[in-house]
């Protein structure tokens, strides 16, 4: 599918909030670039009461090929991707699966930009990003990716895949929530 936006389209309000229910949503990507890439992966992880109580996990066709350093950066390659749904195709269960849940994610404004401009429409949930909460909890550190707060927390191992960092963004999220409530961290 190609995309082609005279505007990029709204990925959503963003706030900080300390929330038991809430979606974890990661992408994996043919690029860095919503105007000239493609998704491969969405996931999604449904949060209730600060548990994990549903998933969506979909691999999707790009119609594109996808290059080596994203197949060795993800694991996924064009024979996975051959002859699934097209993006079009999970649209709108993807939007039922999120509802008006607060969307979560590590560098959620990149896979918002890239949901709401290929999926041709505004999101209007609200939406937090954990990079942005370990920065706060944990500003002596040189990096704050997702894989160095995995190895600095011992939490489950992010792969690069969708729904293995929303796992991980949902441990993640649950950690700095509860050292944010123990040391009174303003937010």
């Amino acid at each position: 599918m190609e995309t082609s936006y005279r505007k990029p389209r709204k990925r959503g309000r963003y706030v900080k909030k300390i929330v038991d229910d809430y979606c974890v949503v990661d992408i994996e990507t043919t690029g860095l670039s919503w105007q000239r890439d493609q998704i491969i992966e969405i996931g999604i992880v449904k949060v209730r009461q600060g548990h994990i109580f549903d998933q969506y996990v979909q691999l999707i066709d790009p119609h594109k090929d996808i290059s080596h350093f994203i197949t060795q950066l993800t694991g996924i390659d064009n024979d996975m991707v051959f002859g699934m749904p097209e993006l079009r195709d999970i649209i709108d269960e993807v939007l039922d699966f999120i509802g008006d849940d607060i969307i979560i994610g590590h560098n959620t404004a990149f896979d918002l930009s890239f949901i709401a401009n290929h999926f041709g429409q505004d999101i209007e949930n609200e939406y937090m990003d954990t990079l942005q909460f370990s920065r706060k909890v944990y500003p002596h550190l040189p990096h704050h990716r997702l894989t160095d707060m995995v190895e600095l927390l011992g939490l489950s191992n992010n792969e690069h895949r969708a729904l293995a960092d929303c796992i991980a963004t949902h441990e993640l999220y649950e950690h700095l929530k509860q050292h944010i409530l123990q040391n009174q961290i303003p937010l």
